[in-house]
């Protein structure tokens, strides 16, 4: 039984990670009227059918998963898993002189799981989902950062707080033109083993989370 939870998690995981990709790219569209310029290494006709992506670099024999690109789709951070999805480490590569560099350990992960990168269409927010310790306590489920644009860089990871997390796990978080916060959450009050919870901006920071049914 814990074997078919895990794979049914995984599965809905992979499946809202490019959900949430897919998502990014939308918003871009709709805040911008166009379409975002295509990155250097897009192709200029419709791939007839599904492609690896950056075979022997990004993709490999390893397990991937959950890419996040930057705006200019240069930058990707993406998850490097454990056989046996015991620990999620986000790296990162970059698109140079025409290829991805080899995926170095982001500078703000590696020594925890860390998973469900997202940035926000404008390139000034970074979210994920981590079981780092808060005010120096120990976690054992996952909650939702993020970090700030800070020059070339990222700003320290901040917890986001009561409103947004939980003492259950928190998953995808992923946000709309109009700063809402979207993100999975098993939390009590929810209808499922995992629901969809939404939290408005607000001054300050986040609304309270609402379930969406």
């Amino acid at each position: 039984m814990k074997k078919l939870f895990a794979k049914v998690n995984w599965l809905m995981m992979v499946k809202l990670g490019a959900l949430s990709s897919l998502l990014g790219m939308c918003l871009i569209h709709s805040a911008t009227g166009q379409r975002p310029a295509s990155p250097p290494y897009a192709s200029d006709q419709p791939l007839k059918e599904p492609t690896i992506f950056g075979a022997g670099v990004i993709s490999t024999g390893d397990d991937e998963s959950h890419p996040a690109f930057t705006p200019d789709g240069r930058t990707l951070y993406f998850l490097k898993n454990t056989p046996d999805f015991s620990h999620w480490t986000i790296v990162v590569s970059r698109f140079e002189r025409g290829r991805w560099s080899e995926p170095e350990v982001a500078p703000f992960s590696g020594q925890y799981s860390d998973a469900d990168p997202f940035i926000t269409p404008d390139g000034q927010r970074f979210f994920f989902i981590s079981t780092r310790p808060v005010d120096g306590k120990r976690k054992e489920d996952n909650d939702i950062w993020v970090m700030e644009k800070n020059g070339a860089g990222w700003g320290a990871p901040r917890h986001l707080g009561p409103r947004i997390n939980s003492e259950a796990n928190e998953w995808f978080p992923t946000v709309a033109n109009n700063g809402a916060l979207y993100f999975g959450s098993e939390r009590k009050g929810g209808r499922g083993s995992a629901d969809i919870w939404r939290s408005p901006l607000a001054q300050g920071g986040y609304g309270a989370a609402e379930n969406l049914g």
